[in-house]
Parts: structure tokens; C-alpha cells; sequence
């Protein structure tokens, strides 16, 4: 009976280590993601940096991704210390020419509707009226306010994916 006990006694402990550690990581994740999201904001309302992708990991930040030029490569590395949360910078960005010119704002109007549409809660969130976005010059503006911060992360990557983007100003975009 008292070794039945004893090994209780070890299942559930393991078990709580287990519970504990799960519970750690998804916070954990969660922060990170939001760090992400953050580092985002201040980024691609800059024009250049809509091909950089960026991605916070226990307070280092990895930016990867392409620019334009060596004075675009060092406005990076100043927007990354802007981030908060963030202790360490690992910038693996590259200098390229760039090779996609801007697209019409109708037609990346058009795009980003596209991308809203697929996704449910966005759809919803913009049938409500509580989702605005604005294109002049290949800038995007959105403001509004959805779900959480995992919806804004995925149209923040939906609207990176849409070729002739100069920037995005998300600061406005409530989660």
C-alpha cells in the first residue's frame, strides 16, 4: 500500500512539473508575441523595411529580411532598441536593390480587402465597423481595434505578403 502511494505521490508531482512548465512556455509565447508585435508597430510604418521580418524570442529580437540600403540596415538596428522588452538584437538583415515597385493604391486596397475577407473575425471586426484602413502611396494605415493580439499579428503578416506595401502604420490598431 505505501509504495502504491509512493508512486502517487511521484505521478502527480511529475505532473505539476509538466503543468508548470506548459504553463510557463504559453506565457512565455505569449510575451514574445507581443514583443513581436510591438517591435512591428515601430517598424513598418518605416518605409523600406515592409521585407524585414521580425521575431522577439525570451528578449532577443531576430530581424531578418531585406532593405534597400546600408542607411536602411542602420535605421534597423535603431528602431530595434525602441522595442521595450527587448535585451538583445540579432540582425541578420541583408542589402539588396529593391525589386518590387508600388502598386497602385486601389489595387493593394483591393489586396488587403482580399486578405480581411479570408479571415472570419477580421470580416467581422470591419462589418461592424470598427476596423479602418487607409492606403496613399503604398502607405497602410489601419486602425481599429480586434479580437487580440494574435489577430493583429496574422493581418499584420497578411498585409507583408501583399507585394508593393512601402509601409504600415499599425500604432493605431487596438488588441
Amino acid at each position: 500500500m505505501k509504495n502504491r502511494s509512493f508512486h502517487h505521490l511521484v505521478a502527480l508531482t511529475l505532473a505539476a512539473l509538466v503543468l508548470s512548465w506548459t504553463t510557463a512556455a504559453v506565457a512565455q509565447s505569449t510575451a514574445d508575441g507581443k514583443r513581436t508585435l510591438k517591435a512591428e508597430k515601430i517598424f513598418y510604418k518605416e518605409p523600406g523595411m515592409m521585407e524585414v521580418t521580425l521575431r522577439a524570442m525570451r528578449g532577443t529580437l531576430m530581424m531578418t529580411g531585406y532593405v534597400a540600403t546600408e542607411e536602411k540596415l542602420k535605421k534597423a538596428d535603431e528602431l530595434a532598441k525602441e522595442v521595450k522588452g527587448i535585451k538583445d538584437i540579432r540582425n541578420r538583415i541583408r542589402v539588396r536593390d529593391p525589386d518590387v515597385a508600388s502598386a497602385p493604391d486601389e489595387v493593394l486596397i483591393k489586396k488587403i480587402d482580399k486578405a480581411i475577407e479570408a479571415d472570419e473575425d477580421l470580416a467581422r471586426t470591419k462589418a461592424k465597423g470598427k476596423l479602418k484602413v487607409e492606403v496613399s502611396d503604398g502607405n497602410v494605415t489601419v486602425e481599429g481595434k480586434v479580437a487580440g493580439w494574435d489577430i493583429a499579428q496574422s493581418f499584420v503578416n497578411d498585409i507583408k505578403k501583399i507585394g508593393g506595401v512601402r509601409s504600415l502604420n499599425i500604432e493605431k490598431l487596438k488588441y
